[in-house]
């Protein structure tokens, strides 16, 4: 999994940080749903990804609480209003 090291066009560093973390927890969700795509898991195989899967899912609903949300508000705010 490759995560690109170039800075987000974003002024908040917590802001910053927190969704650079997002996308690595998108990217680890995403893999295992590719992996449930598999026709030859075992049960044992299956459980392993739902139970990762599980946390994931988890991890992301905690991760993007209503202090994220503000933070994202507060971004978006801070950008000029013209239309480009």
């Amino acid at each position: 999994m490759q995560i690109s090291d170039r800075p987000l066009a974003i002024t908040n560093l917590t802001l910053s940080t927190l969704i650079a973390e997002l996308g690595i927890e998108c990217l680890k969700v995403q893999a295992l749903v590719n992996q449930l795509q598999l026709t030859s898991l075992t049960a044992n195989q299956q459980a392993e990804i739902l139970a990762e899967l599980l946390a994931g899912v988890v991890h992301l609903h905690n991760h993007c609480d209503e202090d994220f949300q503000t933070l994202i508000t507060e971004e978006m705010e801070k950008l000029p209003d013209n239309q480009d």
